[in-house]
């Protein structure tokens, strides 16, 4: 990911109140991060029938966090004692369709783009945390046949830990 995504992402964005803590913490999370960690993380944008980008996925390596991650599933008892995550799955971090464009297929043209993207770096698991106080990213990864490690969620809050095996 480089700093030119981070900036096609904000103005994807744009005005979006319910996102826009989105763009200030994935600036952050660049900041933070090294360069051997920000190239291992990949965006893959959405364009719409007149070629304007109206959405991306950012998805990528992080061994570290998968590590805790598979840690924290069996300790919980969300999986069983013999799980063993892929030693090198993608987390699937963030997700985003300008919200007057959803229902219109582009959510799920973007999702099949990572589904083909994963399976071109040779990439066997994706993972995911979800949480947002609408069903909606919930619902729609259900549909995408999404594994529920665990979903937490309540009447004011959906949040899950999900997976896909490719």
């Amino acid at each position: 990911m480089s700093r030119d995504e981070i900036r096609e992402i904000a103005d994807i964005v744009g005005d979006d109140k319910a996102y826009s803590h989105f763009v200030k913490r994935i600036n952050k999370e660049f900041d933070l991060s090294d360069e051997e960690r920000n190239s291992k993380v990949y965006v893959i944008f959405q364009e719409n029938k007149k070629g304007e980008r109206i959405g991306f996925v950012v998805i990528g390596h992080s061994p570290a966090k998968m590590k805790v991650w598979g840690q924290t599933f069996k300790e919980e008892g969300w999986v069983k004692n013999d799980f063993q995550m892929d030693p090198d799955p993608f987390e699937l971090m963030y997700m985003y369709v300008k919200p007057e464009l959803r229902g219109e297929g582009y959510s799920n043209k973007l999702f099949e783009k990572v589904l083909a993207f994963t399976k071109d770096k040779g990439i066997r698991e994706i993972y995911a945390y979800v949480s947002d106080r609408s069903p909606a990213a919930l619902n729609f990864y259900k549909k995408k046949k999404a594994n529920i490690i665990q979903d937490f969620s309540d009447e004011d809050l959906s949040t899950a830990f999900l997976s896909w095996q490719l």
